[in-house]
Parts: C-alpha cells; structure tokens; sequence
C-alpha cells in the first residue's frame, strides 16, 4: 500500500550528522564572535563602544543558541493533490 504522504527530494531534509554538523558550525562562528567581542572590549579604551562589545558579548550566546537550534525548514510551496496516492478508475461493480 503507497502512502499518501509523498515527498519530494526538494523539500527533504537533510541527514541528521549533516544537521548537526550545520548547526555546530554556526554556534562556534557565533562563540568566535562572542571572543572577539570580549578582546576587543578590553583592548578598547575606556567609552560607549567598550560597553557596546560588552553587551554583545553577553547576550550573543542568547541568539547563539536559538540560531544554532533552528530546523531546516525547507518548502517549495508545490503541494500534492488530495488524492494523490488514488487510483483514478475504480472497478466496475457487476451486480446488476
């Protein structure tokens, strides 16, 4: 029996060790950023822009984790008709 459910190659997610490869590399990039920011705010005389550097480097491992959880949201927008796992003629019923 086919499913009802068919999915296209384009809208298929990718394997999970690629998933998860994707999403250690932008949490290390968004921690990477998060050094510079601390190096950078102490190397920066003391002003506004040590305190911007400063919140950055607080609050990025807040957008660091949600970025880094993200799912691969893939959609083309092509969607399959209702029936699309029907046969089209049903059989003729001979019971006259």
């Amino acid at each position: 029996m086919a499913k009802s459910d068919a999915v296209r190659i384009t809208t298929a997610r990718s394997n999970a060790a690629d998933d998860m490869r994707s999403r250690q590399r932008r949490y290390a990039w968004s921690m990477s950023i998060r050094l510079v920011c601390f190096v950078a705010a102490v190397a920066v005389g003391p002003g506004a822009l040590r305190w911007v550097l400063v919140a950055a480097a607080v609050f990025l491992p807040l957008f660091a984790v949600v970025m880094a959880n993200a799912n691969d949201q893939r959609h083309d927008g092509f969607t399959l008709p209702a029936n699309a796992g029907a046969h089209e003629l049903a059989a003729k019923d001979d019971t006259d």
